[in-house]
């Protein structure tokens, strides 16, 4: 059975995390990054997630855990040290809850993606849990091709394509613009870029 990739909206969602260590911690700021709610449960954090606690950025249980941590959550991250807590914390989620055991993916609904974000652009690998070290390998390689330069081209993209559909241009003229500055000429050129949004201008 495939896996079904998705990009799912988790702002102000409820993630609970097990565990206290650096993996967890990784998996913190990605989730914090994305607007997630994010409680740990450990009765020993990091020093590095305890930053995150002083800051008010995660909500900290100093516990144990016990299946009724998961009660309120959407996504549930079992990252301890113990396969057999893992285990348990994937056992304990409802049918209603996404689950990533960071040991075992035959226990998880959905693994995290090797992922290369350049503003608005984001490349996701996966090996369905075959081989995370693998998708870390290819996503490094399409770092060295998608350079930071995408991240301002693809701001200008976003840009140009609300400008275009505000525009009187017929639907067929609109589409060949879009098509016309998804070039390397375009994200090069500064120039470039401001002519074209000018010239776009004249028509909205």
């Amino acid at each position: 059975m495939e896996n079904y990739p998705i990009m799912l909206n988790i702002k102000d969602k409820v993630v609970v995390v097990v565990g206290g260590g650096q993996i967890a911690y990784r998996k913190m700021i990605g989730l914090l990054q994305a607007g997630a709610s994010v409680t740990v449960i450990s009765p020993v954090i990091h020093l590095k997630i305890e930053e995150l606690f002083t800051d008010n950025r995660i909500a900290w249980k100093n516990k144990v855990f016990e299946p009724d941590d998961l009660a309120s959550a959407l996504i549930v991250i079992a990252a301890t040290n113990s396969e057999k807590v893992n285990e348990f914390v994937a056992l304990s989620a409802g049918h209603h809850q996404l689950v990533n055991v960071v040991d075992n993916p035959e226990l998880s609904t959905f693994h995290v993606p090797a992922t290369l974000k350049r503003g608005g652009l984001t490349i996701s690998i996966a090996t369905g849990g075959a081989s995370p070290t693998l998708a870390k390998v290819i996503r490094d390689e399409l770092a060295e091709i998608y350079d930071e330069s995408y991240e301002d081209y693809v701001e200008f993209l976003a840009l140009s394509r609300e400008k275009v559909k505000q525009s009187i241009l017929d639907q067929q003229t609109k589409m060949q613009l879009l098509k016309e500055i998804i070039s390397d000429a375009y994200r090069k050129s500064n120039e470039k870029q401001k002519v074209f949004l000018e010239m776009i201008d004249g028509f909205v």
